[in-house]
């Protein structure tokens, strides 16, 4: 099952991402040319970019159930039939709902989400469905907005895919029929969701600066699935002249001849809310032949005798389409002969032509229905540490048992060289390398549920990129003597993202000079911390408010209040900074010197900082509730780290 399957329930609105940018940038981790100017916002290297004092937030804004589909493919959208219609959708109850952080500023790709709740709640505020989302990275990366980005900057879009744990039903659940049967169906307690986003603001226009739009979708989980896309068949978009579609999930339910498919991640829009400038007739069809067209801005015809009609996608019945249906079309009761062929055959989507007798090729299905993916395919490794990838096959929505998936990681990338006339400031450090800092088998194979594993233990290294922690490794995954796809949209969804972190001994009795080079990228990297509440790079401020930092440090780094917010730590560094905040020494005069760090007077005895907001924080508050609707409270605990 996934949340493509019945009962299913949609959702669209905003999101907000009030990203840090400072750190997006590699040249800003060098603490020896670090400039205050990076923290100022702008484009180029030689400022914080667009949003330098993000604070890392997502959540739900201003978003609503638009439509269910129950058990026998009806679609529901009056509230009268289910009051779950026009409920609102939200994060946790009285503080941001989670994070949205890239695994590292080399990869930037895989973007995930952290300590991100989800709610169903009446206009009353009464509870219906509550989930915590399983932190996933995004997939699918794809050019959504024809209009090029304008006038929000960004013309991607991406989808999350995720299940929602520890799910809870509130007492006005049992008026839902679609959420007890969705109850009745799932399996584990889990339920599936998918979101996808687009028309992203990185510009200050609209009213709309560091909002998106997002349309999502639930629906049941069962045991032996991945967890972190749906295991559907897809299809791949081929015309790329003006028009482009990109990847799209799709289900075949053949014992109940249902299809389903999501056109929401990849139906090209015209601008950033999701309105579409597109008039051709466009059909789903099984092909009658194998394809293998790659991407091409030609046009590929296709005879009508060599493919079947299964229907017309109903995207024209208005502006309002994509987010009030999510781009997700069904197709109930298909002929005897459309269930026989998709069995084995690829889905197409074709639109018509100028000839009757011929459709224009606008997308089709995987090269003999193969979809490899791997499930948890972003990963934070320590010294010594091993983890476990699940890795998934399936052929026309099947499992693949007793098949043979490599692994091989990918060559390293070079360094760039340091420019003294403009930017870069500092030399950037490739990836990759060293080589043998990951082991790992070259090869699994799949069981009879079409999944394999794959064991990556991390090996030690030393600062391969000097003022960068770790390093970032890219391992790509196939099937044996399997085809290549080169409809395939970028690498990331054929590759496990993986940063091991810097070997690091935890030091027997830590002193400030331990623990002060990552202090002060962290107050170099996050403005909005040193500026506002704790200048990282001074003990003084350290100690001040350590027991707030302790807290902080000790969280899940999924949990939202986990510090750090954004760019994590090895293990060991992370108890190391404990530890010191146990017993806070500060190197004496003459070892500081010899080491190059610059020391304050400091008083280790010091109380916790009860002072009253500054001015310049309470402008802060009041800015982060009109943006966030909810008041930082200074100096409370559970608020301090999770704007």
């Amino acid at each position: 099952m996934s949340y493509l399957h019945f009962p299913r329930i949609v959702f669209s609105g905003d999101f907000s991402s009030d990203v840090s940018t400072v750190n997006n940038d590699t040249q800003h981790y060098n603490n020896a040319t670090f400039e205050s100017s990076f923290q100022l916002p702008g484009q180029g290297a030689t400022n914080g970019w667009w949003n330098p004092e993000g604070g890392a937030t997502f959540g739900f804004q201003n978003c609503t159930i638009q439509q269910a589909t129950n058990e026998n493919g009806t679609t529901i959208t009056d509230p009268a039939l289910d009051g779950i219609i026009g409920q609102l959708v939200t994060g946790a109850e009285g503080r941001n709902s989670g994070k949205m952080v890239d695994l590292d500023p080399d990869q930037q790709m895989v973007s995930e989400l952290w300590g991100v709740t989800f709610r169903i709640l009446s206009a009353h505020n009464e509870l219906l469905l509550e989930g915590r989302i399983k932190p996933t990275g995004f997939r699918d990366l794809q050019r959504r907005q024809t209009n090029g980005g304008k006038p929000n900057g960004q013309p991607m879009g991406a989808s999350w895919t995720s299940v929602l744990e520890d799910v809870k039903y509130g007492k006005l659940a049992e008026t839902s029929p679609i959420l007890m049967a969705l109850k009745a169906t799932t399996q584990q307690n889990k339920i599936s969701i998918n979101l996808n986003g687009f028309g992203y603001y990185y510009a200050h226009a609209d009213g709309r600066f560091s909002l998106g739009k997002i349309l999502g979708s639930i629906g049941p989980w069962f045991e032996n699935e991945p967890d972190l896309f749906a295991p559907a068949r897809r299809l791949y978009g081929i015309y790329q002249r003006g028009q482009v579609f990109g990847g799209s999930n799709f289900i075949f339910d053949a014992a109940n001849a249902r299809l389903s498919i999501d056109l929401g991640g990849s139906f090209p829009i015209d601008d950033s809310i999701g309105s579409i400038n597109f008039s051709n007739d466009l059909y789903l069809a099984v092909s009658k032949q194998p394809l293998t067209n790659p991407p091409a801005i030609r046009n590929v015809l296709i005879d009508g005798s060599q493919l079947e009609i299964i229907g017309k996608v109903p995207y024209q019945q208005g502006s309002t389409w994509l987010n009030s249906t999510c781009g997700i079309v069904d197709f109930n009761l298909l002929s005897d002969d459309v269930v026989s062929s998709l069995k084995n055959n690829q889905l197409i989507l074709v639109a018509a032509s100028s000839s009757s007798s011929q459709y224009l090729l606008i997308a089709r299905e995987a090269i003999a229905g193969i979809v490899c993916r791997a499930d948890n395919f972003v990963q934070r490794i320590d010294t010594n540490q091993k983890v476990t990838v699940n890795l998934y096959a399936y052929q026309f929505g099947q499992p693949l048992p007793q098949t043979e998936i490599t692994i091989t990681m990918e060559p390293p990338t070079s360094d760039t060289p340091k420019d003294k006339n403009s930017p870069p400031i500092s030399i950037t450090y490739g990836n990759n390398k060293p080589q043998d800092g990951l082991s790992f088998a070259p090869s699994c194979q799949t069981n009879d549920q079409g999944m394999a594993q794959i064991e990556i233990t991390g090996n030690s290294i030393h600062s391969p990129r000097v003022y960068i922690d770790g390093q970032i490794y890219l391992l790509d995954y196939t099937l044996a003597n399997q085809q290549p796809d080169s409809a395939i949209p970028g690498a990331a969804p054929m590759s496990i993202s993986i940063h091991l972190r810097d070997d690091f001994p935890i030091p027997e009795t830590p002193t400030w000079s331990d623990i002060s080079d990552m202090m002060t990228q962290f107050a170099n990297l996050y403005p909005i911390m040193s500026k506002y509440f704790i200048n990282f790079a001074d003990p003084q401020a350290m100690i001040a408010k350590k027991d707030i930092l302790k807290f902080a440090f000790t969280r899940d780094i999924h949990d939202p209040i986990y510090m750090p917010a954004t760019r994590d730590l090895s293990e060991t560094k992370r108890l190391t900074i404990l530890k010191w905040l146990d017993n806070p020494i500060v190197d004496d005069p003459a070892t500081a010197a010899a080491k190059g760090v610059k020391l304050k007077s400091v008083d280790a005895n010091a109380a916790l900082d009860t002072a009253p907001p500054t001015e310049q924080q309470q402008k802060l508050a009041e800015a982060t509730k009109a943006k966030n609707g909810s008041l930082i409270n200074f100096p409370a605990l559970t608020n301090l780290f999770e704007f």
